[in-house]
C-alpha cells in the first residue's frame, strides 16, 4: 500500500488531481474532478493507492481525531487457553455472541462525529479480533496501520488501528514485587502528514481489592511510563505526546482521597510544592513518604490542567508534565460505578500539542455512543442491556494542522 499525504493551499485540489491523474485509474479522476467544485476548504486529503487501482478518502474534520474506549472485555469464540471462563464455548460464549458484539461496536463507532481516524480499544482478545472488527466491521474508517499487545497469559489487551503510518512500535511491560507483569504500555509513533505523534495506550490495574492497596500497582505503571517520557523528552523536548486509555485512576485521585497516600496520577502543583519544601528544609511539614528519592525516580504521572501551567512545571522536573485535558471539560465522567461518575479514562497531552506550529488541540469530546445510553447519559454496558456496547464511554479528542 502506498500513501500520498497533501495538505492543499492555494488551488490545492486542482493541483491534487493532476498529481492523482499520474496514479491512478482514469475511472477515479471523475469523482477527483467534481472535488475541485467544492467551495468549502480541504485541510487535509488523504490518498491510498493500492496495487489495483485508487481509494479516495477525505476525512470529516481539517484535522486528525483520536479515539480511545474500552470496549469492555471483545473475545472471538475459538478457546485458546487464555480467556475468562465466560468467554469461552464452555461457558456459552458463541460466534453469534462474537457477531453481534463486532456489530454494536461497528454502530457505535460509525456515528461518532467526527469520525476517529486513529483509534485506541482496550480490553480486545488479540491482533485478529481487532482485525476483524476494523476490516469487516468499521469498514467506513480506512485504519490499515494496526499495532496490538497484551501481556504473557493475559485474557485481554490493547490495540491500535490507525489512518497514519505507524513508524515505531513498542511494549513496555511493567513489574510491581512479586506480583505478576502488570498490563503492558503500548507505545506507538504515527506519521501524521508529516508531524511525528507519538502515543501511549494503557490500561492500568483496577481498584478491586481496594484503592489503597492496589495503588503500588498503579505507580508502577507510572513508573515505567514516566522513565520513558523522561527519556524522550531529553532526545525531543517538543514531542507531540498522548498518553491515553483506562487508567482506573482519577485525575484528582491524590486530591480525593485525603491527599493520604502518594497515587499514581499526580499534580504538578503538589508536586511543586513538596519539592519546593524539601529544598528549604520544611521537611518535617511534608508526608513522610515525601522524599528525595521520590521526586527523582518518580512513580507518577505530572497533571497540570492547562499548556502554560505544565510548561512552568517543567522547568522544574526531567520529565513532561502533561494537561489533563478533563479540566477542559463539563462531563462527569466516563464510567459509572456504584452512583457516582468516574473519570478514570483519560487523554492526558504534552504541552506542545497547544503551540503552533504543527498539530495543535482542537477539542476534548465524551460522547454517548449510538444507542449506547440510558436516559441519564450514563453507558449501558451490553452484559447488562441488550442496548448496550460498552459500559465505559468513548474519549474523542481532536486535533488541527497549523502551518504556522
Amino acid at each position: 500500500m502506498r500513501e500520498l499525504f497533501f495538505r492543499p493551499r492555494t488551488g490545492g485540489v486542482r493541483a491534487l488531481v493532476r498529481v492523482i491523474a499520474k496514479l491512478c485509474a482514469p475511472a477515479i479522476l471523475n469523482v477527483l474532478t467534481a472535488l475541485t467544485a467544492l467551495t468549502v476548504p480541504i485541510a487535509l486529503v488523504v490518498l491510498v493507492v493500492p496495487a489495483a487501482g485508487c481509494t479516495f478518502v477525505v476525512p470529516d474534520s481539517p484535522g486528525v481525531t483520536v479515539l480511545s474506549w474500552n470496549i469492555e472485555n471483545l473475545f472471538d469464540a475459538i478457546d485458546q487457553g487464555t480467556e475468562y471462563p465466560e468467554f469461552t464455548s464452555g461457558g456459552g460464549w458463541t460466534e453469534r455472541d462474537y457477531q453481534r458484539r463486532k456489530q454494536r461496536i461497528a454502530e457505535a463507532v460509525h456515528a461518532l462525529r467526527p469520525r476517529p481516524d486513529i483509534l485506541v480499544f482496550i480490553e480486545i482478545e488479540n491482533e485478529e479480533v481487532l482485525d476483524a472488527l476494523m476490516d469487516r466491521y468499521i469498514v467506513d474508517i480506512n485504519a490499515p496501520y494496526r499495532a496490538f499487545t497484551k501481556g504473557p497469559g493475559a485474557a485481554i489487551g490493547i490495540g491500535i488501528a490507525s489512518r497514519y503510518p505507524l513508524v515505531d512500535v513498542r511494549t513496555h511491560l511493567a513489574r510491581s514485587g512479586e506480583f505478576p507483569p502488570l498490563r503492558p504500555v503500548l507505545e506507538a509513533h504515527l506519521d501524521v502528514a508529516g508531524e511525528r505523534l507519538a502515543i501511549f495506550a494503557n490500561h492500568w490495574k483496577s481498584k478491586r481489592g481496594g484503592a489503597p492497596a492496589t495503588e503500588p500497582l498503579r505507580r508502577a505503571s507510572a513508573r515505567l511510563l514516566a522513565a520513558r517520557l523522561e527519556e524522550l523528552r531529553r532526545s525531543d523536548p517538543d514531542l507531540n505526546l498522548l498518553v491515553v486509555g483506562d487508567f482506573n485512576e482519577r485525575p484528582r485521585e491524590f486530591e480525593l482521597t485525603g491527599r493520604s497516600y502518594p497515587t499514581a496520577l499526580m499534580p504538578a502543583e503538589d508536586v511543586q510544592y513538596f519539592a519546593d519544601a524539601l529544598r528549604s528544609g520544611e521537611q518535617d511539614e511534608l508526608p513522610s513518604w515525601v522524599t528525595a528519592c521520590w521526586l527523582k525516580n518518580p512513580d507518577f504521572l505530572l497533571l497540570a490542567p492547562e499548556a502554560e501551567s505544565a510548561r512552568k512545571h517543567e522547568e522544574w522536573f526531567s520529565g513532561p508534565v502533561l494537561v489533563n485535558l478533563w479540566d477542559s471539560s463539563d462531563t462527569p465522567g466516563s464510567f459509572y460505578f456504584i452512583n457516582r461518575w468516574e473519570r478514570i479514562d483519560g487523554i492526558f497531552a504534552g504541552a506542545s500539542l497547544f503551540e503552533s506550529p504543527g498539530l495543535v488541540f482542537g477539542s476534548f469530546l465524551v460522547p454517548c455512543p449510538r444507542d449506547g445510553c440510558d436516559a441519564q447519559g450514563r453507558p449501558l454496558s451490553w452484559e447488562d442491556d441488550s442496548r448496550g456496547v460498552s459500559d465505559h464511554l468513548p474519549l474523542l479528542l481532536t486535533l488541527e494542522l497549523h502551518d504556522e
